[in-house]
């Protein structure tokens, strides 16, 4: 947990470095640096507003807009409207955050994510709040989630390793 606590320190440490313009690469290696002697043992690749971290455990990538491109994510339903804001994605795990999504969309979604992950499923809705968590046949957990004050969705899902 500390260790996220500081990727996350040093991620938004790192935004605010790699805003400004022609100096961004120079500001990329001295984060890179930073980072990898904060987190010991791991490589650092900044791509833009994308960042990598590799590591003996695997490699990890936050700041995409775009749904994530992995051998989970491709075993899961593309969530295909709203604006994704947010990534997270590694070959164990991601995590997406999307804004500007319209209920009947995600409740679209929500049908599909029932049909498929229908193992040790769960359900909850509230006034603002729907949530559905679930597995399928491989074991992959799955859990979208939807506020409908600020029609914002995340979806994050797990391998069963």
């Amino acid at each position: 947990m500390k260790k996220i606590s500081y990727i996350l320190i040093i991620i938004t440490l790192l935004t605010l470095l790699t805003a400004c313009g022609a100096k961004q690469k120079m500001e990329e290696k001295i984060a890179e640096k930073i980072i990898e002697q904060a987190i010991g043992g791991a490589d650092i690749d900044i791509d833009g507003d994308e960042i990598t971290i590799k590591s003996e455990e695997g490699d990890v990538t936050f700041g995409s807009t775009e749904w994530p491109d992995s051998q989970l994510s491709a075993k899961i339903p593309e969530f295909k409207k709203g604006n994704i804001v947010s990534v997270m994605n590694s070959e164990a795990y991601m995590l997406v955050i999307i804004e500007d999504v319209e209920a009947d969309d995600f409740m679209d979604y929500y049908n599909k994510l029932k049909g498929e992950f229908d193992k040790e499923s769960y359900e909850a809705k509230s006034a603002d709040t729907i949530a559905y968590t679930g597995k399928n046949e491989e074991g992959i957990g799955i859990m979208a989630s939807y506020t409908v004050s600020d029609k914002t969705a995340s979806i994050s899902a797990s391998t069963g390793e």
